[in-house]
């Protein structure tokens, strides 16, 4: 079969670009916008990106289009596949249909996290030899791809709250029915689709209205929203982590280390190689979830203890004129906040600089720039590229906070880290965009420091 994909350069859309490949059918698609790490892959599998969303694309007949959530009504070429009566249909309805229908599905489903924890399982799984299927938001370090099938019975994916299709406004994680669902933390997020945090809660609760009974939720016991979604009705088992010993399974952080226990016994020390509180709580996640496929828990914790991470998730780049560069995907005010704790802890001190671009939805609206401005309490400096497509201003909400700098160009940035940065600092880009141009201008800046 011939699957054109629109929108085919999106992390979740390239991804099933990715499995439809290995399944046998012949893939094309279309994009504005195509960068690594999804444009690699898909150049590694030959697979056509067609640089615009003319109607002509068309004319190569494929059997079925597969469209993304950035295509809407009023589209030539989605107007035109009305028209013409095409068939077409979502990524997650496909997917659901082709792949996870025959699959014991692990999910993976929050505002933040979702990639690591969902890397993490699949890694782990790989580890003790199970052959998982997955699909990730991301590519995680060591593997080759952010998506295959595997030959055993199992599927890890991120499970993503954002809507389907212009035809399918639910959440895409609805499709997925999964065994085990993780919810690792509910916030308001997605400012151009959810009006406020009740509007995401009833997506979740769409989702848990038709989770089998048998299926498991695996839940941060300490997260509020949680515990709100959880009274709107739930018919499965839940099983739950978090920091206080009353949990399931809990984490107890002694020094620079921690401690996992279950059922208040403690099981063993977690020495992982990614760092940070919240990673922490990622890694519990994963065991907390494996452990309902019967795993050995101390397998699972020695396994976690290897995962090398995943690309663009506090990601080391490498270390220039003494100074640790790195970059992550943080676009939200928790994980803002949560990078630059987990860099601080790195070597006990406030020596954090931070690159950040605000180009999400939710920070372009400015639905979260009170949560925003306390966010960058504990950096030594960030500096905010303006991208010219704010709702808000933004030079003065941050004009009191003096380790807060607005430039209006990517340039100006060269002369204030000559100014600003030190050994032993550490800097990290911070976008939702591909990073490259900030990667390649502050790499070529510190060689020379």
């Amino acid at each position: 079969m011939h699957l054109h994909i629109l929108g085919i350069s999106g992390t979740f859309m390239g991804s099933l670009a990715v499995l439809a490949s290995e399944m046998g059918h012949r893939v094309t698609g279309s994009d504005l916008n195509c960068y690594p790490p999804i444009s690699d892959q898909l150049h590694a599998l030959n697979i056509e990106v067609i640089p615009n969303y003319d109607i002509e694309q068309l004319e190569i007949n494929p059997d079925l289009i597969v469209i993304g959530n950035v295509m809407s009504r009023g589209m030539p070429i989605i107007e035109e596949i009305l028209n013409r009566k095409i068939d077409f249909t979502s990524g997650p309805k496909w997917l659901a249909d082709n792949v996870l229908k025959d699959k014991t599905v692990i999910a993976v489903s929050g505002t933040h996290g979702k990639t690591t924890t969902s890397s993490l399982i699949a890694f782990m799984m790989r580890d003790l030899g199970i052959d998982t299927g997955y699909l990730i938001g991301g590519v995680p370090i060591g593997f080759n791809e952010s998506a295959t099938v595997g030959r055993d019975p199992y599927f890890v994916i991120e499970a993503d709250e954002y809507d389907t299709a212009f035809f399918d406004k639910r959440s895409k994680m609805i499709h997925y029915n999964p065994d085990v669902l993780v919810i690792n933390n509910i916030e308001y997020d997605h400012a151009d689709i959810f009006k406020d945090i009740e509007e995401i809660l009833w997506q979740f609760h769409q989702l848990i209205r038709v989770l089998p009974q048998k299926s498991k939720i695996i839940a941060n016991k300490e997260d509020s929203n949680i515990a709100n979604l959880f009274k709107m009705g739930v018919w499965s088992e839940i099983e739950y982590f978090g920091t206080e010993k009353s949990e399931s399974w809990s984490l107890n952080k002694v020094g620079s280390g921690y401690e996992i226990f279950r059922n208040y016994k403690k099981v063993k020390a977690l020495n992982p190689i990614i760092f940070g509180d919240h990673n922490m709580l990622n890694s519990l996640a994963a065991i907390t979830a494996l452990f309902e496929l019967k795993l050995d828990q101390e397998d699972l914790i020695e396994s976690a203890d290897k995962f090398p991470g995943v690309k663009r998730r506090l990601e080391f780049i490498g270390e220039y004129s003494k100074i640790k560069l790195f970059d992550d995907f943080a676009h939200h005010p928790t994980s803002i906040k949560a990078a630059i704790n987990s860099l601080n802890d790195i070597q006990d001190s406030n020596n954090t600089l931070v690159v950040i671009e605000l180009a999400s939805n939710t920070m372009k609206k400015g639905s979260l720039k009170s949560q925003l401005l306390k966010s960058f309490q504990y950096c030594k400096h960030a500096w905010i590229i303006e991208s010219g497509d704010l709702e808000w201003d933004i030079k003065e909400e941050f004009s009191k906070l003096d380790n807060v700098s607005v430039l209006s160009d990517l340039g100006q940035l060269d002369s204030e880290i000559r100014v600003n940065a030190n050994p032993k600092d550490n800097i990290v880009i911070m976008t939702n965009r591909s990073s490259l141009p900030i990667r390649e201008l502050l790499i070529n800046c510190l060689k020379t420091i």
